[in-house]
């Protein structure tokens, strides 16, 4: 199954990047009998026309990286278990059709959008004037001139308007003829600005009447997909210009009004069948105010737990069994709305403050991958040499120049802390982990080490080496190998044994 991810705008990017972060720590979609799904390949749509956003170039190289690292350990393999074991890739990687030309980029091309006012976009300066009175009743004059490669600045009526091109673009033609019956459709936006509340129902329009578009493959299978959506409402707010009020915190509740009212009409009413799976998530805990930034200067908002929370949505939907998703003729089912709760309302979030279920999906993962980090910047480099390195494939220090090591502990290592970092200094603070603390037993949050005999278990880089050291002796598993994939096979397997034996069980 491919499950097709489009995020849309700036939320769109921030909770793809958590997804990321899950997926690196190998997280995976569950089935209903809460074994991973086989077979998944997840292919991430960014669509936003606002190619400077920060958030989007962080995101985007975090998927190259993460598409690399990939590739080096499994190749395209789409069933692996352990650290990057989710599949993700490209359009242009999995088209077997040549005849659409397509880049190799997780960015859908809006350049007939993006290089133009809007005023221009819409040919205002080449209508009547009767259409011109009608157009600037609709529209104000700073939405008229506003340049589109900034995005849509809060304005989900230009959004409306320029988006609808999407259907003509060679990335949609290119979707629609890879789509196949089995396959799933998830979105990710808000809802109170200008981008994501605009696309959402919009690419769920042009999916549903494939059937009335010309050059579209797949027409039937793409209008009957399982189609699911993250819903993102206000959690952060706003400081900065007075003077310019494109944007205003204060008009995100009316907008999120507004925009419900219209989805329900449209897309998630009792008896519709656009959208399969609704999932809304919002917080009335605001984030620190984010820097004013409509656009002009590259929005580079700090990560925030409701990212984090959104990114299990996807991974949930993709688990939903068919038939809570279409009829027995392969119709889709109306819409189920799904919400998410804390199970403690903390202002300062550990794993604890999570709800069983979702501890279950992240709390091993996460809190192995965090081992992992700390095992590579502050110990690995003086183990080489030693124990498990000198078994087959044998480990040399020339490793920590290869493309791989740097691209996972300079690059993707690197965005990984500074996503800690960034959610735990928020307004609801995220403390998976002690910001900084490299004592790998007082690491996670809020979890404390088992008893044992005399005192309390400890973990340590000698611990996981020594761990490691026993899984690699006389182990042909690693024999026809990389190095790449022995050490981090090797390290998820001791990460477990040391995590199940040591560490306080809080599932």
């Amino acid at each position: 199954m491919r499950l097709f991810l489009f995020a849309i705008g700036g939320t769109g990017s921030r909770v793809l990047k958590s997804l990321l972060m899950l997926s690196a720590a190998g997280a995976r979609p569950l089935d209903e009998n809460g074994k991973p799904l086989r077979d998944l390949e997840i292919v991430p749509v960014i669509i936003d026309p606002h190619k400077a956003n920060e958030d989007l170039k962080r995101t985007e190289a975090l998927l190259n990286d993460y598409r690399e690292i990939r590739r080096k350990l499994y190749g395209t393999e789409p069933n692996a278990e352990g650290f990057f074991a989710n599949r993700i890739v490209t359009l242009r990687e999995i088209m077997s059709n040549t005849s659409v030309t397509l880049n190799d980029t997780f960015i859908f091309n809006l350049g007939a959008v993006e290089n133009a006012k809007f005023r221009e976009f819409i040919g205002y300066d080449t209508m009547n004037e009767a259409n011109q009175a009608l157009t600037s009743l609709l529209f104000a004059n700073y939405q008229l001139e506003n340049k589109m490669n900034i995005g849509f600045v809060g304005s989900p009526n230009i959004g409306s308007v320029a988006l609808n091109e999407i259907k003509d673009s060679n990335e949609f033609k290119a979707f629609s003829n890879i789509f196949r019956q089995g396959d799933r459709i998830f979105f990710i936006s808000s809802i109170f600005g200008g981008t994501g509340a605009a696309g959402f129902p919009i690419m769920v329009k042009n999916i549903r009447q494939a059937a009335n578009l010309e050059g579209i493959e797949n027409r039937d299978a793409l209008s009957r997909a399982p189609i699911g959506g993250l819903t993102v409402l206000p959690y952060f707010t706003l400081e900065g210009s007075k003077q310019d009020q494109r944007i205003a915190t204060s008009d995100f509740i009316v907008k999120t009004q507004s925009a419900l009212y219209y989805y329900k009409n449209t897309l998630t009413g009792a008896n519709d069948s656009n959208v399969n799976s609704i999932y809304y998530l919002g917080d009335q805990v605001r984030s620190k105010p984010y820097l004013y930034d409509p656009g002009e200067h590259g929005q580079r908002n700090n990560a925030h737990l409701i990212e984090l929370i959104g990114a299990l949505a996807p991974l949930d939907f993709a688990g939903v069994p068919d038939i809570k998703l279409t009829d027995p003729d392969g119709y889709p089912l109306p819409t189920t709305a799904y919400e998410y709760a804390l199970a403690k309302d903390d202002l300062s979030i550990n794993f604890l403050s999570l709800g069983r279920r979702t501890r279950q999906l992240i709390y091993e993962p996460l809190s192995k991958f965090h081992l992992l980090f700390l095992f590579l910047t502050t110990g690995f480099k003086d183990i080489i040499g030693q124990g498990f390195t000198e078994d087959a494939p044998k480990i040399k220090s020339d490793f920590l120049a290869s493309q791989f090591y740097r691209t996972l502990v300079d690059h993707f290592m690197e965005g990984y802390a500074q996503w800690l970092t960034e959610m735990n200094d928020n307004m609801r603070s995220v403390a998976l982990f002690k910001p900084g603390e490299i004592d790998m037993s007082h690491a996670i949050e809020g979890v404390g080490m088992k008893k044992r005999l005399l005192g309390h278990y400890k973990v340590d880089n000698d611990v996981l080496k020594s761990e490691m050291n026993k899984l690699s002796k006389n182990n042909p598993r690693y024999s026809d190998r990389t190095v790449e994939f022995k050490l981090m096979d090797l390290f998820n397997q001791a990460a477990h044994n040391v995590f199940v034996e040591r560490y306080e069980n809080i599932n």
